[in-house]
């Protein structure tokens, strides 16, 4: 299996903790996995290696630029306020108060660094995001991936859905998401995520986080075309808010959610007990006993 990992990080935060995800990568991941770094005319930042390569976000994908520039003031779509006259309109009635749920200018970056990244890694099985906010603190064998990410699947994502709520409730946690390039209806996806963007779609939907509307789209491929997704999160039977650290990955990765980037870790709260095998003494782990 042929790895590829794409991130990409705001200006200001290489230093903070962008850099230590992608070194964590290059020195912990196999070694022949390659990295994309996505960055906003962030040059000053680039260093030689001969697995990561450097993208300006704006210069390769010019549809992204255009759509922050087309609501960069519109309070609505930058999450503030519920609507402003001629401006795009929440679908349904909302608090008032801003939310980071309908920052759709913030979480486009995402969006059209994953396209551009799906679009241009020819020659490799797999590409996996991961937030820049995340730390491989020992080891992975590419055996846990080839376990992970199977082939008959479109998605690997880390769900937090729950069958008992309207529509399933829960948006998944998309700080790590495997997308298999190999997948007949990856290329098909691809082009109607960018689209939901590009012809202003995305302001039909409830929310419009990046991790909204890959689920919207998830959900759409899985009841219209039948396509398979692997949830090692929910369905799997993790528990837990922070399902990042209490999945499988945990045993490699942490993830600096929030206010959690402050102190560079996860907290000993954000475990629970768990009922799979691999990861019920996860907090046996040196990297979990320093927490």
């Amino acid at each position: 299996m042929k790895i590829k990992v794409l991130t990409s990080y705001k200006p200001g935060t290489w230093n903070e903790y962008a850099k230590r995800a992608v070194d964590s990568v290059l020195e912990h991941w196999p070694q022949d996995t390659q990295v994309a770094v996505y960055h906003e005319a962030q040059a000053q930042d680039v260093f030689e290696h001969p697995r990561v390569e450097w993208l300006d976000a704006h210069e390769v994908q010019p549809d992204l630029l255009k759509f922050k520039n087309k609501y960069k003031d519109d309070p609505v779509a930058n999450g503030e306020i519920n609507e402003i006259p001629n401006g795009v309109r929440r679908p349904i009635p909302m608090a008032p108060k801003g939310s980071f749920l309908w920052n759709a200018v913030r979480f486009a970056n995402k969006v059209f660094c994953v396209t551009h990244a799906l679009r241009n890694s020819s020659g490799y099985d797999y590409l996996i995001w991961l937030d820049a906010d995340t730390y491989s603190f020992r080891p992975i064998p590419k055996e846990f991936f080839e376990d992970l990410l199977p082939s008959d699947c479109m998605l690997t994502y880390l769900g937090r859905e729950n069958p008992n709520l309207n529509d399933g409730g829960k948006y998944p946690e998309c700080g790590f998401v495997g997308y298999n390039l190999n997948h007949p209806d990856i290329q098909n996806y691809t082009n109607d995520w960018e689209k939901l963007y590009v012809t202003d779609k995305i302001f039909e939907l409830i929310e419009w986080t990046d991790c909204s509307t890959l689920w919207h789209l998830s959900k759409k491929y899985q009841k219209e075309k039948n396509v398979k997704v692997n949830d090692i999160g929910y369905w799997k039977g993790v528990k837990g808010h922070h399902v990042f650290i209490n999945s499988e990955l945990g045993l490699y990765m942490d993830h600096f959610k929030g206010n959690r980037k402050l102190e560079g870790k996860s907290k000993l709260k954000d475990f629970r007990d768990q009922k799979l095998e691999a990861t019920k003494n996860i907090k046996d782990l040196d990297y979990w006993k320093k927490i």
